[in-house]
């Protein structure tokens, strides 16, 4: 009896592992430097933005336990301090990544529930949910071309109002070099 107890216990556990959230091996506010110590991802993508940079890895690099096939993860640095994370569908003109419903399922399965339309495939717009200090936003909203925009954005509050105030400020910078 002793033994199935420890059977069902090691397979609840095995099973809840596998299903948890992506290990993301960083969190937020990290400095630059113990990030880049990690190498696991590549170099910061090309950018025009002064001590901003975004780096970028696929999921399944990441996460390879979460079929988050096409799915890329990019996290932000504001002035060397991890301000965001960003998950990203890799969509083309057939959404087959927003079609599957991966990221919809694992946003509700690791962050929280949200109403969707009897078919959540019609699903458009966002859903934000506060916890342990931290925001997650699911976000889906076809474009003009009706390429799916999918994502989901992790931060929180403190780390999205400093990158809210820096991106606010360089648009009003480029603003007035146009004028």
């Amino acid at each position: 009896m002793k033994l199935f107890i420890k059977i069902l216990i090691i397979f609840a556990l095995s099973f809840s592992y596998s299903y948890s959230a992506c290990n993301f091996k960083v969190e937020l506010g990290v400095k630059r430097d113990s990030f880049e110590s990690l190498n696991f991802t590549g170099p910061p993508l090309p950018l025009e933005y002064e001590n901003f940079d975004i780096y970028g890895i696929l999921a399944d690099d990441i996460c390879p336990d979460q079929n988050l096939n096409e799915v890329a993860v990019e996290y932000k640095f504001l002035n060397d301090e991890l301000v965001a994370i960003n998950m990203i569908a890799l969509n083309d003109d057939r959404n087959i990544v927003s079609e599957s419903l991966i990221m919809m399922n694992y946003f509700k399965k690791n962050y929280g529930n949200f109403e969707t339309p009897d078919n959540p495939r019609a699903f458009s717009g966002f859903e934000v949910i506060d916890k342990n200090n931290k925001f997650y936003v699911y976000q889906r909203i076809p474009n003009d071309d009706g390429i799916i925009n999918e994502q989901i954005y992790i931060s929180s509050p403190e780390l999205d109002t400093k990158l809210m105030e820096y991106m606010q400020n360089l648009e009003e910078q480029q603003l007035k070099e146009q004028q």
